[in-house]
């Protein structure tokens, strides 16, 4: 596994650049959601490669995975839209809109409710996912997940600066 998260990660640090909203502003929002778009698309195979599901289970489980990364990518559209609205106004000296209190709080509490909506997404999958696989089995995936996630969180806290 560490193999792929390495491969998965040095695929999207050869696409991207460090700082890209402070650099290129309105590409930010494109750069994000192809790093978003990548992982996703080498994700499924990560899981299924590290599961070690018998042919059974993984017939049982993929529906429901499929299910779950479909309600995921809309939150990662969403998550993309965020951060593409803390662009716009992140601390631009080209005649744009500037950061401001206002600005700030919508941006933070509309991230927050995003992520207590992945976390309830998250918990009503696991118990989708208990029906069909054993206790064990379910935490390995919800740590390949958080593994895969980490793996993401850092490309974006690269590539997003501080609020100003």
């Amino acid at each position: 596994m560490k193999k792929l998260l390495l491969a998965a990660a040095a695929v999207v640090a050869m696409n991207m650049s460090h700082g890209a909203i402070a650099q290129t502003g309105s590409n930010a929002k494109d750069d994000i959601a192809v790093l978003i778009s990548q992982i996703q698309a080498d994700r499924r195979a990560i899981v299924l490669q590290n599961m070690n599901l018998t042919a059974e289970e993984t017939t049982a489980f993929v529906p429901i995975y499929d299910e779950y990364q479909a309600e995921q990518k809309a939150i990662a559209k969403e998550r993309v839209d965020i951060i593409d609205k803390f662009a716009k106004h992140y601390n631009m000296t080209s005649g744009t809109e500037q950061m401001d209190s206002q600005k700030s709080a919508e941006i933070l509490k509309s991230w927050m409710k995003l992520e207590d909506r992945d976390l309830a997404l998250t918990k009503k999958y696991i118990k989708r996912y208990e029906k069909v696989l054993n206790s064990t089995q379910v935490l390995r995936l919800v740590q390949i997940e958080n593994k895969i996630d980490a793996l993401m969180a850092v490309e974006m806290a690269q590539m997003i600066p501080l609020a100003q």
